[in-house]
């Protein structure tokens, strides 16, 4: 008998199960906490509204984010967030758990900070597909849909257990080539449909090499090869950040080194350039050099791909002794208030400033509908946010590339798009 992946040993844990098998089903519990978005109705609450129930499974285990909107939004944004205010109030989520604005950041990366994920164990969400990002910690972690109101009254769940792909990414990256240019690189590759709701495994020498920031980014946007999660099991690094961030204690799984996987595919990044998401498909991944030379309008940074303090410390690197472009306005949002005062601790905050970049508050920032700089009618924009649709980041006839946060700071330096290596 093939041994056990991580997913199925999590998956068995919350399911009180000694094993289980792919494609079965399950009744799963969590202990973690459950996330909710602060700054619209998400599915959850507004369901458990509906229903007239007065009570959910554990108020202590809810915490509500104000994170997508930031500032922004107008007068509907606000009348939502009172709304879920009153309601976490009415159903006893303690004054603690709503992370309000000033007390914030986006979701993803607060819930990474502060490990609501702990390693070995399954953790849901009732906001968006981006809690993949949290599986660099070594937890299942999934957002719930259309079951998320059952699941705050009941505190219960059920699942199919997925298959497993297995990436494997060995060598050195060339320097000035991101973890942000390795995913979208291999996106490209394996396209839309690569990994059918499966949970993606990373390994190999080049994860392991990797700081916890960059674990975090590579996990983020698994839902774009339609997988349901993304996984990184839990090494030294891992358990190193989660015990100086939380004194929870936890327990990691590994999956058997028998274990069987619907894929196994290894890329070797060594060999791999810096990348760039040209409109509308999110998936057609193209070279940085066939891009060179266009000219941008507007810049982003930011957003629960890459918000976080490497982020920061990158655009910093680039853009110290240099101003933004007249042409270009460069919205850079950390991703959380830590990162913000980091930022402002090492001096990163004054690069910026000195550069002519609009900082916001920690918030999804412009990714998020564009709720703090919208793009107009004519705006090209590079941006390091999740997505490149029209209407994205405000008018629909935008146009959004994707690229490294390295990348974004060297164009809005430029005017053009510039290949960041230019100023390493």
């Amino acid at each position: 008998m093939a041994g056990k992946n991580i997913a199925q040993k999590i998956l068995a844990r919350a399911a009180g199960k000694e094993a289980v098998a792919t494609g079965e089903y399950l009744i799963v519990r969590s202990k973690l906490p459950v996330t909710s978005e602060g700054d619209y109705l998400s599915r959850g609450p507004i369901q458990v509204m509906e229903s007239g129930a007065k009570k959910v499974f554990n108020p202590k285990l809810i915490k509500i984010v104000v994170g997508h909107a930031g500032a922004g939004g107008g007068k509907t944004i606000g009348e939502a967030r009172r709304k879920i205010r009153r309601w976490a109030e009415a159903v006893g989520v303690p004054r603690e758990n709503i992370l309000d604005l000033g007390q914030q950041g986006v979701e993803h990366i607060v819930a990474g900070e502060q490990c609501w994920v702990l390693p070995g164990e399954l953790y849901f969400s009732v906001t968006d597909g981006h809690t993949t990002a949290l599986g660099a910690l070594g937890g299942f972690t999934v957002p719930l849909s259309y079951e998320s109101g059952a699941y705050l009254v009941k505190g219960v769940s059920w699942v199919q257990v997925p298959e497993v792909a297995r990436f494997t990414l060995t060598g050195k990256a060339k320097e000035g080539v991101y973890v942000r240019d390795i995913y979208e690189y291999i996106l490209g590759q394996i396209g839309v449909t690569g990994t059918p709701n499966q949970v993606i495994l990373w390994d190999g020498d080049y994860v392991a090499g990797l700081d916890m920031d960059a674990r975090f980014t590579l996990c983020a946007n698994a839902l774009f090869s339609s997988a349901w999660t993304a996984i990184i099991e839990p090494d030294q690094v891992t358990l190193d950040y989660v015990r100086t961030h939380t004194k929870e204690p936890f327990d990691p799984l590994y999956g058997d080194a028998d274990a069987e996987y619907s894929q196994h595919r290894s890329f070797d990044v060594s060999a791999i350039e810096p990348q760039i998401v040209p409109p509308p498909e999110r998936t057609h991944v193209r070279l940085l050099s066939a891009y060179e030379g266009m000219k941008i309008t507007k810049g982003h940074i930011g957003a629960c791909t890459n918000g976080r303090m490497a982020d920061m410390r990158v655009a910093g690197k680039i853009l110290r002794g240099h101003k933004v472009h007249p042409d270009v306005m460069l919205n850079i949002t950390p991703g959380s208030v830590a990162i913000y005062r980091q930022c402002l601790t090492e001096g990163t905050l004054e690069v910026f400033v000195d550069a002519g970049v609009f900082l916001p508050a920690p918030c999804c920032g412009q990714c998020a509908s564009g709720t703090t700089t919208p793009l107009g009618d004519d705006d090209v924009c590079l941006s390091s946010g999740t997505c490149n649709y029209p209407g994205r980041m405000g008018s629909d006839k935008a146009e959004i590339y994707l690229a490294s946060p390295a990348t974004i700071a060297a164009s809005a330096v430029t005017g053009c798009v510039t290949d960041p290596r230019k100023f390493l």
